[in-house]
């Protein structure tokens, strides 16, 4: 066991170890259980074959146009577009439904959206 990874704790007449890995792993986890947005399997195959990197900085964008719809009292599907990315999101859950690259939009009809977002 690396002692660097572990401190000692005393509480209440009791003590015990923890390990700091163990800490940061649940901090991990807490983090990615606050994510308010979700990908949808559709939206993440689209993703892979597309070769699109959904970075953290897009999906905090993303994130935001979630929030100025909900504002604007959207509650269905809206697209949003960033660069050279489209994004199909349902406002209400909260749910990336898909993705496509701009470049292969032509001739495409995106219908049952509520608005379109520029981000």
């Amino acid at each position: 066991m690396a002692i660097d990874n572990v401190r000692r704790i005393i509480t209440g007449g009791q003590s015990g170890y923890i390990s700091n890995v163990t800490k940061q792993a649940t901090e991990n986890f807490a983090s990615i259980l606050s994510q308010t947005l979700k990908i949808s399997k559709h939206a993440n195959e689209r993703l892979k074959l597309q070769n699109i990197d959904l970075d953290e900085a897009t999906l905090d964008k993303l994130e935001q146009a979630v929030k100025k719809a909900e504002q604007k009292g959207l509650k269905n599907d809206v697209l949003v577009l960033n660069g050279n990315k489209a994004y199909i999101v349902n406002i209400k859950n909260k749910v990336v439904v898909t993705v496509k690259d701009v470049s292969g939009l032509k001739d495409n009809i995106f219908t049952n959206i509520d608005g379109v977002l520029m981000i």
